[in-house]
């Protein structure tokens, strides 16, 4: 477990203005500096932009073969200034699980926004239990209607602050983490959708990947099928963490998770895309079936291994 804006641009009447001065008698070395009419207005501030993508990725899960999310718009928000909105005509339809193993899809296509920095980005997700299954999941019950919970009325915030410079291309890559995010509430008619992404730079990232030894995977407390090859994940934490704790636990759960495969060698293996640069931690566990993202589970978890990540590097971690 995995778009649009105009440019502006002006020279001013700085000619114009330069002309009439020239022209104006009253213009010479003896007039006071002080003198109102003797300075001009100054032209106006040129604006530079930058350019801006954003991409969609996720990581497998065990719960569903599709899950399709319905994008209606894309809003970023400067420190300084007005909302940008970009609407689009209709929706357009992702489904992240096609979205894994590095691979992205553009929400936001190259567009030329101001330079500066921005507090959020916010994408608008048509994701409700209404009939129209806008959004929805292929599980293994049939089609089901996915709902943004919570009162944000479908709009996913990405609450990392971001800059693009002038003349500058930023492409930042949204990693939608289905293992965090899906679950399937007691009661309702689908799925909920947490809002529970994070963000990289696709320029400035790197990858980790390892494998895990078959005792671990075929350990008595196990609850994973090994036949299905579901129910075994790597989470990932900051290495800071004080508590390494389960999905659905707010205050200490996985920065980012991988589910393990079986590979066509017959190892098992996993792998986490678009990781910062920096310090972490990783568990692995035989019990993610039983981890409950809408609660706090008594799922078990191996030690902790330590690992860093440095950009454009693929760092190996075995179990």
């Amino acid at each position: 477990m995995s778009i649009l804006a105009s440019r502006k641009s002006g020279l001013g009447l700085l000619p114009v203005l330069l002309l009439a001065a020239a022209c104006d008698p009253r213009v010479n070395s003896q007039l006071p500096e002080n003198d109102p009419e003797s300075t001009a207005p100054p032209p106006p501030p040129v604006v530079s932009n930058g350019t801006l993508y954003l991409s969609l990725t996720d990581a497998p899960i065990d719960t569903a073969s599709e899950v399709v999310v319905a994008v209606s718009a894309v809003a970023v928000k400067p420190v300084d200034g007005d909302t940008l909105h970009f609407n689009f005509d209709g929706t357009r339809d992702f489904d992240l699980l096609t979205l894994q193993g590095g691979v992205t899809a553009e929400v936001l296509e190259g567009r030329s926004i101001p330079a500066g920095d921005y507090q959020w980005a916010r994408i608008t997700v048509e994701a409700e239990f209404d009939n129209e299954f806008d959004s929805y999941a292929m599980t293994p019950n049939g089609m089901v209607e996915i709902r943004v919970p919570g009162i944000t009325n479908g709009h996913i915030y990405i609450t990392e602050g971001f800059s693009v410079g002038s003349n500058e291309t930023r492409n930042l890559v949204i990693d939608w983490d289905l293992r965090k995010a899906l679950s399937a509430p007691e009661g309702e008619p689908g799925y909920h959708l947490r809002p529970t992404v994070r963000v990289a730079d696709i320029e400035s990232h790197g990858t980790l990947n390892g494998t895990i030894e078959n005792s671990l995977l075929s350990d008595v407390s196990c609850t994973n099928d090994l036949a299905m090859d579901t129910g075994s994940a790597v989470y990932i934490y900051p290495s800071d963490a004080a508590t390494l704790g389960d999905i659905g636990d707010i205050d200490a759960e996985p920065y980012a998770t991988a589910a393990v495969r079986q590979g066509t060698d017959g190892a098992y293996e996993f792998a986490v895309h678009f990781l910062p640069a920096g310090s972490y931690a990783a568990v692995f566990t035989c019990q993610a079936s039983d981890d409950d993202p809408e609660s706090i589970d008594a799922i078990s978890l191996s030690e902790p291994k330590s690992f860093s990540i440095e950009n454009g590097v693929i760092t190996a971690l075995d179990f």
